[in-house]
């Protein structure tokens, strides 16, 4: 049997002490790093932990004793502490967005790619069973057939969540308003309609000013294969919480579906063409427990064993260019923006 993943936790926020706890399932945390490093201190003590502390990740990676890193900090630090993980010889298992930007995506693959070691974004939903249902039921032998058009509305009362007094209400430090709420449907997108081609997208009106960024966007995809997507976002919607947003309605080549979110279950209905009466699945597991083991099993099995894993890098990057192309599109007053988006760094 192979020794235990050695990883090192990069970010100790209320995230990483629960991802924490699904690495210590398949591996061990050998060190641990917060710019408030009490907060390192305290993740370690919650996890049962007897490990090194440290406020800088580069003390943390100069230590050595370490196989991967599980990267769950502010966006903005996600590049630098991929490249500085990289160099380090170790292995990166990143979390959603990847990144703010595309170059800064590339500046991680090529680092990762530079020194032999493996990097997995973690994107969940895709991986949830009811959303993985939805991906099944279209598959080219599935009951659906391929999706032709989906629609999902992202309006959701994120006043809760306080962005507006942390990192989440800055761009130049999130990334932008769908890097804080729509980053998972946006992935599903391209995991049920493939490779994107083109975005447009417009801003709404201002609603909250907190928010240094438009917070309401409406955006469009377009597919190689034909499907459209679209998405409607805004984060001050008082009648649904987040887990009540962005349930998808499809139509496709045989039928289609509608799946429902509610705080405790999942409703998923799918007709095809040909029948008189909807299916019905409930989900009421909705599925959380599920994407976490099933993405840092796989990569841990992944630089272990080389099983081919759930995702790699190309999901994250992807995302976050389908992003960035919504906000220029946005900025440009809808003008169609053209993929790949910065096709000088894809040919490197």
């Amino acid at each position: 049997m192979a020794a235990l993943l050695r990883f090192g936790l990069v970010g100790c926020g209320d995230f990483g002490r629960h991802l924490g706890r699904y690495i210590l399932e398949v591996g061990t945390i050998a060190g641990l790093c917060d710019p408030q490093v009490q907060r390192a201190r305290d993740t370690a003590a919650a996890l049962g932990l007897e490990a090194s502390c440290f406020a800088r990740y580069e003390e943390l990676f100069a230590r050595g004793g370490l196989d991967a890193v599980a990267i769950t900090a502010a966006n903005f630090a996600h590049a630098p502490i991929a490249v500085a993980a990289a160099r380090a010889g170790l292995h990166v298992f990143c979390e959603k967005a990847m990144a703010r930007t595309v170059p800064e995506c590339w500046e991680m693959v090529r680092a990762c790619q530079a020194q032999g070691v493996k990097m997995m974004v973690g994107h969940k939903r895709r991986l949830r069973p009811p959303w993985a249902r939805l991906i099944e039921l279209v598959r080219p032998n599935g009951p659906l057939g391929e999706p032709l058009a989906i629609q999902a509305c992202g309006y959701a009362d994120y006043r809760p969540y306080r962005f507006t007094e942390s990192w989440w209400g800055d761009p130049r430090r999130c990334g932008g308003q769908l890097h804080a709420t729509n980053v998972h449907v946006i992935d599903w997108f391209r995991a049920m309609c493939g490779e994107a081609r083109r975005v447009s997208a417009f801003y709404g009106p201002q609603h909250e000013t907190g928010y240094q960024y438009p917070d309401i966007l409406h955006l469009t995809f377009s597919f190689h294969r034909g499907a459209v997507a679209t998405l409607t976002s805004a984060m001050t919607f008082p009648l649904h919480k987040f887990r009540q947003s962005e349930g998808p309605w499809g139509e496709c080549r045989h039928g289609g579906f509608k799946l429902v979110p509610s705080l405790d279950h999942i409703d998923l209905y799918w007709q095809r063409l040909d029948e008189e009466h909807p299916h019905h699945e409930r989900f009421d597991d909705l599925g959380f427990d599920h994407a976490y083991r099933l993405e840092i099993g796989d990569f841990v099995r992944w630089v272990q064993e080389e099983r081919p894993p759930c995702l790699t890098w190309v999901e994250g990057l992807r995302c976050v260019e389908l992003m960035e192309a919504a906000y220029r599109s946005a900025e440009q007053g809808g003008r169609v923006v053209e993929l790949p988006l910065y096709p000088e760094l894809e040919l490197r």
